[in-house]
């Protein structure tokens, strides 16, 4: 499939993700809901979290896609929170960490252990 998308301002590409992902969700198979064994990461990406009533509103700034949300129940919240100081407990850097405005190649379950901030 060749579609020109050159010509398209950032707002109309928008439209044309958000349209896009949309169709996409709608459609079989669905995406996996395992992780595959490797994927593109944005590094040290943004990030913005608020209280819900029933959970957390975490989300996350892709280059290219821009913000994405994801409402978290309390319990996935307090998983998250478990897991993510458990990993920090457990990280050794083997080298420096030099900040990347790219996205890097990586495997799930591996990683720095950085984040952003958003204020």
């Amino acid at each position: 499939m060749n579609i020109d998308i050159s010509d398209l301002s950032a707002a109309e590409l928008d439209e044309l993700i958000a349209r896009a992902a949309a169709r996409r969700a709608m459609l079989e198979p669905a995406q996996s809901v395992q992780p595959p064994e490797k994927a593109e990461a944005v590094v040290n990406p943004a990030w913005h979290t608020s209280p819900l009533p029933n959970g957390v509103l975490f989300m996350l700034r892709h280059p290219g896609l821009g913000w994405l949300g994801f409402a978290l129940p309390h319990e996935h919240r307090v998983h998250l929170a478990s897991l993510w100081l458990h990993q920090s407990l457990l990280y050794k850097p083997v080298e420096p960490v030099t900040p990347v405005a790219t996205a890097a190649a990586v495997a799930p379950g591996f990683g720095t252990g950085g984040s952003g901030t958003m204020h």
